[in-house]
């Protein structure tokens, strides 16, 4: 019997794969407004993340460092800074301990410091008993110490330096007239006896009077060369005893402290004059390409130093918030202490950041009987950073970026009486809880869909 064989194929036709494709699409479609979402979703979160972790960096600064840091909250740009200091060099003179005491160092001998930076011996130093353990004893003229230039001593955001010092101040003469007791007019007023110091850059010392002084810039240098010197009036450092001596510019305050406790200063040259005409302070440290000095050869100090710690000011750190990420409320600078908390001095209660999700928000408004489409919220931004764009260039010519947005918010805080620092205005009905809030409603004209509250605690405990 012969049987036939049929011959089968298998295939999909065109409708089929058509229909295959059109389901693929709708899936990868519905997966891509998913994850969009979610994306989306994400961005407040993100945003608020990246406030703490601003904050937090400026509470490390302040812990690590012992220095006091700040934040600066700033709505109009959408951006949150943070400022602080950080650790360069220091020397506690211990590998002096068990030297002979009064008997002079080996020139080029090395002291090493806390970072491995080393500090060479010139001139007569001798080790002595100091504030704890042992110290250096500057002798006779050219007794210092040098440190090669490190990169890392650029002072040009700032600087703060201390040290512990115990001075010997020069007799006072009959022939130079009746015995001051403080104030500007002792002539020993005229020698200064330096610390510690970069030459072309700052030197922090104290003057034979007893006056303590930071000095900022060369005084040899041309007109329009950068020089400030500020001072202290005499007899703040008293001789032949251990103070403490810290000094500290950040480009927008200088702050001299004795014993922890800060003191008045003026320009030198500027006793006598108002402080309305005073020269205004210069906005950076200027760079100097010397190397760093315990003392100096030409101004050396008349005295033992230890326990010297130079610190930096930071790069400050910057978090820029996305298009529809908004802060609300009114400019907030928020200043943590040396320990990291909130500078009690100046925040009574804790500090909230509000980061929000803004929805486009569309004003309708008649014209001509026809309702026309205001401004979207978008709109509204992009014009607002267009008018500030002229000022906020003129401001960051004058005092550099992010610098000028901290020197911005002091001068309109400074005009504004009723300000708080580190609250809000009453008008912020908002909620103070720490972490995510829905359903806020409009927030001057603005709808906001979600809100994230980020809360400093007394403490400086960060939360949300």
């Amino acid at each position: 019997m012969v049987r036939s064989r049929t011959c089968t194929s298998s295939g999909v036709t065109l409708i089929e794969l058509l229909v295959v494709l059109s389901i693929v699409t709708m899936v990868l479609g519905m997966s891509v407004s998913v994850f969009r979402s979610f994306g989306d979703a994400q961005t407040l979160e993100v945003a608020a993340s990246g406030v703490s972790t601003a904050v937090r960096s400026a509470r490390n600064w302040s812990i690590s460092s012992g220095m006091p840091s700040r934040v600066l909250v700033d709505p109009d740009n959408r951006r949150v800074t943070a400022f602080g200091f950080q650790t360069v060099a220091a020397w506690d003179f211990e590998t002096l301990d068990g030297l002979a005491k009064e008997v002079a160092l080996d020139p080029g001998m090395n002291i090493p410091g806390a970072f491995r930076e080393i500090a060479e011996v010139t001139g007569h130093v001798e080790s002595c008993k100091g504030s704890i353990g042992a110290a250096a004893l500057f002798v006779d003229d050219g007794a210092a110490m040098r440190a090669r230039y490190l990169p890392r001593y650029d002072m040009t955001n700032g600087l703060s330096a201390e040290a512990w010092v115990r001075y010997w101040q020069p007799p006072w003469h009959p022939d130079d007239g009746i015995e001051p007791h403080g104030g500007f007019s002792d002539p020993r007023r005229e020698m200064r006896l330096a610390v510690i110091g970069i030459p072309g850059s700052f030197e922090m010392g104290i003057l034979a009077d007893g006056a303590a002084y930071l000095e900022l810039g060369d005084p040899d240098a041309a007109i329009d060369g950068v020089y400030f010197r500020a001072q202290t009036e005499g007899a703040l450092v008293f001789s032949e005893r251990w103070v403490h001596l810290r000094m500290t510019f950040d480009g927008i305050e200088l702050v001299i402290e004795v014993d922890g406790v800060e003191h008045y200063w003026i320009p030198d040259g500027f006793e006598m004059v108002d402080p309305g005409d005073w020269p205004p302070l210069p906005n950076k440290v200027p760079a100097g390409d010397g190397d760093l000095w315990i003392s100096h050869p030409n101004r050396f100090f008349l005295g033992a130093i230890d326990q010297v710690v130079l610190r930096s000011a930071t790069e400050p750190q910057v978090v820029e918030l996305p298009l529809d990420i908004e802060l609300l409320g009114p400019p907030i600078l928020v200043h943590l202490d040396g320990h990291g908390a909130l500078d009690p001095l100046r925040h009574d209660l804790p500090v909230v950041i509000y980061v929000a999700e803004i929805g486009d928000f569309v004003e309708t408004e008649a014209a001509d009987g026809t309702a026309v489409a205001g401004e979207t919220f978008r709109d509204q931004i992009s014009r607002k950073r267009r008018e500030k764009a002229e000022q906020d260039a003129a401001i960051e010519k004058a005092f550099g970026d992010p610098i000028a947005d901290l020197m911005h918010y002091l001068e309109d805080w400074g005009q504004d009486t009723d300000a708080i620092p580190g609250q809000p205005e009453p008008e912020y009905s908002l909620p103070m809880t720490p972490g995510l809030h829905i359903g806020i409603g409009d927030v001057d004209g603005v709808s906001v869909l979600r809100l994230h509250n980020v809360v400093i605690d007394l403490t400086g405990a960060i939360r949300g």
